[in-house]
C-alpha cells in the first residue's frame, strides 16, 4: 500500500469517524479480534465450498449412472453389473487425464493443505489446486474406495488461502487462516466441529495453544452452523447400543488398544507398500486409475459395499447389519480395494477407511471375548473404543481420535472405556514405533520459514509485508479513515521514498481527537503529530529470541519491522503471530525432530 497524502477535497465526516473509532477503542478491537472476523468469514466459504464438493460429486455421479443421490453403495445396488464395471473405469480414466496434465503443465503447483500449513507458507495454488479437487471428484462420484474427506478439506483451505493472500497477511496469519479453512472442511465433512478444530491443531501444526484453538474453534463452529442452514448436521454413526456395564468389560479396552495399535501399523505398512510399488510412471496415471476403476467395479458386481469411502460400511456395522462371516468379507474386499486405489494415485482420502478398518477390529474383538464367554452383546461398544484407538495409533492424535468418535456417536457414556482404548493403543504405537499415516503428506516438499531451526529465522521472515502507511502531512481524516478500513493495524508514518518516521497506535487517536482543540480556524493534526513518541522499532535481522524479549517488556500487540542499512520500513511483526511460531517450534525442538 503506498502511502496517503493530504486530499483537500475528502469529506470532512469529523464526527462519524470519532464515534466510531471510540467504539473500536472501547471495545478493544485489535489484531487477534480481526483475525477472529475472518476466521468465521473462511467458516462461512469454506464450508460453502465444501458443500459446494458434495453437490459436485452427486452431478457427476448423475451423468455417469442417471441417478441423484448423496449414497455410492445405495447407487450401485440399483446398476447392473456391467454398468458396476464401467463407472468406476470412466470415471479413473477421466481423473487420471486431470491429474496427468496438472502433473505436466503445473509441475509441483497443487500442493495439499497438509503441506501448506505443516511445512509450507499457506500458499496454495488455486487453479493447480483446483484442478485437483475436479479429479477427486471423477473418482469419488464414480464409486472409486477412497475417502472423500481428502478433497473436501483441500478445497476449503483453498479458498482460505485465497482469501488470506488476497489480504497480505503475514505467514503465520496465512497459516492460520488456512488451518481455518481446512477445520471448516472438516466439520463438513464429518460433523464433528471439535475434533475439526483438534485434527488441524494436533495432526497437521503439531500443537495445541489458545493462540491456534480459538480461531479454528470459531472457524469450525461457523462451518458447523453452515451446515445446519445448507445441509444435514445430524451425527454421521449416532445409534443405540449396549455400552458397558461392569468394569472388567473395560478393562478389556487395554488389550483392544494393544491390538489395535498393531493393526494399525499394519494398515499404515500396507498403504506405503502400495503406493510405492503400483505409483509407477506418470505417463501411465491414466491406465492406472482405469484399471483401479475396474477392481473396484468387478468387486462390486459381488459386494456395492466396496464403492465409496466406508461410511455406509461403519453405518451398517453400528445398525448390527452384519454378521461375523459378512463383516471379515466385506473387511477383506474392502482393504484390498482402498489399498490399489490409493496405491495408484488416486485423489482422495484415507481417514473414513482408516476408522472403519479401526470398528472392524473392534467388531472381530468382540466377537472373540463372545467366543470365550463373555455375556451381553458389546460389539458396537467394542467397534467404537476399536476405531478411537485404532485411528489414534494410524494419525498419531490421541486426542483428535478419542474426541472424534464421541461426537461421531454422541455417547458421552463411552468416554471411560474410550479413554482406556486410546491411551493403551498411543503407548503401544510409541514402543512399537508407528508411524502416522500423514508422514508423507508432513514432509513431502520444500519447507518454510516456520520449519527451520530457530537460530536462522529472522524478524523480516515472519513479518506481513503490505501495511497501511502514510506521509506525514496526512490529514486527521486521512488517518482515521485508513484505520476504519484496517481495524486493529498499526499505522505508518513513512516519506515519500518509503524511509521509517513512526507508528500511529489506534488507540491513541480517539485521545488526539477530544484533546485537540485548534481554535477557530486553526488545524487538525497531521499524522507526523500522531506519531508515538518512542514506539518500539525492530531490525528485520533480528532472531525471533530477541524479538520475544522485547514484546515481553513493552507488552507490544505489534512492532515495525525497519531495514537497519537503508532505514526503510518492511512490515509489521504481531505478537500473536511471534508467538505460534516460536510455540511450534519449540514443540518441535522440544520432540527431537529434525527441522525439514
Amino acid at each position: 500500500m503506498k502511502p496517503s497524502s493530504s486530499d483537500p477535497q475528502a469529506p470532512p465526516g469529523t464526527v462519524w469517524y470519532g464515534w466510531i473509532l471510540n467504539l473500536f477503542h472501547h471495545l478493544k478491537v485489535g489484531e487477534s479480534q480481526v483475525t477472529f472476523m475472518w476466521a468465521v468469514l473462511v467458516g462461512i466459504v469454506g464450508a460453502s465450498m465444501s458443500m459446494c464438493f458434495e453437490w459436485l460429486v452427486e452431478f457427476i455421479q448423475w451423468l455417469l449412472t442417471g441417478i441423484w443421490s448423496d449414497s455410492r453403495v445405495g447407487v450401485f445396488s440399483l446398476l447392473e453389473p456391467e454398468w458396476r464395471i464401467a463407472v468406476p473405469a470412466i470415471g479413473g480414466l477421466v481423473a487420471g487425464f486431470i491429474l496427468l496434465f496438472v502433473k505436466r503443465r503445473m509441475p509441483g503447483q497443487a500442493m495439499e493443505y497438509m503441506e501448506a500449513l505443516a511445512i509450507g507458507n499457506g500458499l496454495i495454488k488455486v487453479r493447480a489446486s483446483s484442478l485437483k479437487v475436479l479429479s477427486a471428484a471423477w473418482s469419488i462420484a464414480s464409486g472409486a474406495a477412497i475417502g472423500k474427506e481428502g478433497p473436501i478439506i483441500q478445497s476449503s483451505a483453498l479458498i482460505a488461502s485465497a482469501v488470506g493472500q488476497k489480504l497480505h497477511v503475514s505467514i503465520p496469519r496465512l497459516r492460520l487462516l488456512v488451518g481455518c479453512g481446512a477445520a471448516a472442511g472438516f466439520t463438513t465433512a464429518f460433523h464433528a466441529p471439535f475434533s475439526g478444530c483438534l485434527f488441524v491443531s494436533e495432526i497437521i501444526i503439531g500443537t495445541v495453544s489458545m493462540d491456534i484453538l480459538a480461531p479454528l474453534l470459531i472457524a469450525s463452529c461457523t462451518g458447523f452452523l453452515m451446515l445446519h442452514l445448507l445441509g444435514d448436521p445430524s451425527p454421521l454413526y449416532s445409534s443405540p447400543f449396549e455400552s458397558f456395564t461392569m468394569f472388567s468389560q473395560s478393562l478389556w479396552c487395554v488389550a483392544l488398544g494393544v491390538l489395535a495399535a498393531v493393526a494399525a501399523k499394519g494398515w499404515v505398512a500396507l498403504l506405503d507398500v502400495s503406493n510405492k510399488y503400483l505409483n509407477g510412471r506418470q505417463s501411465l496415471l491414466p491406465v492406472r486409475l482405469l484399471a483401479a476403476g475396474l477392481l473396484v467395479g468387478v468387486l462390486a458386481c459381488f459386494y456395492p459395499e466396496v464403492v465409496g469411502n466406508g461410511q455406509a460400511l461403519i453405518t451398517g456395522l453400528v445398525h448390527e447389519d452384519y454378521g461375523t462371516q459378512e463383516a471379515l468379507i466385506l473387511l477383506a474386499v474392502k482393504v484390498s480395494a482402498v489399498a490399489v486405489v490409493f496405491g495408484c494415485g488416486t485423489v482422495g482420502g484415507a481417514m473414513t477407511p482408516t476408522l472403519f478398518v479401526g470398528s472392524m477390529v473392534g467388531f472381530i474383538f468382540s466377537t472373540l471375548l463372545n467366543l470365550m464367554g463373555m455375556e451381553g452383546n458389546h460389539a458396537v461398544a467394542y467397534a467404537m473404543v476399536g476405531m478411537a484407538a485404532f485411528f489414534a495409533t494410524a494419525a498419531q492424535a490421541p486426542l483428535t481420535a478419542l474426541v472424534m468418535v464421541v461426537e461421531f456417536s454422541m455417547s458421552g457414556q463411552m468416554i471411560y472405556p474410550l479413554l482406556i482404548g486410546v491411551v493403551s493403543a498411543y503407548g503401544t504405537s510409541k514402543l512399537i514405533r508407528a508411524r502416522s499415516m500423514y508422514a508423507a503428506s508432513l514432509s513431502g516438499s520444500t519447507a518454510s520459514v516456520v520449519n527451520l531451526p530457530m537460530a536462522q529465522v529472522h524478524v523480516h521472515d515472519l513479518a506481513r509485508h503490505v501495511v497501511p502507511q502514510v506521509l506525514p502531512e496526512a490529514s486527521l481524516e486521512e488517518v482515521s479513515s485508513l484505520m476504519l478500513k484496517n481495524p486493529g493495524d498499526l499505522i505508518f508514518v513513512v516519506k515519500q521514498d518509503g524511509t521509517y518516521l513512526g507508528t500511529i497506535y489506534p488507540g491513541d487517536v480517539p485521545g488526539i481527537r477530544k484533546k485537540w482543540n485548534p481554535g477557530p480556524g486553526g488545524n487538525l493534526p497531521s499524522a507526523g503529530n500522531l506519531i508515538r513518541p518512542g514506539a518500539p522499532v525492530l531490525d528485520g535481522n533480528t532472531h525471533l529470541t530477541d524479538a520475544l524479549k522485547l514484546f515481553e517488556q513493552d507488552h507490544l500487540s505489534a512492532a515495525a519491522v525497519v531495514c537497519q542499512a537503508d532505514g526503510h520500513l518492511d512490515g509489521v511483526l504481531y505478537r500473536t503471530a511471534l508467538f505460534q511460531v516460536i510455540t511450534e517450534m519449540m514443540k518441535r525442538e522440544s520432540s527431537g525432530a529434525e527441522p525439514i
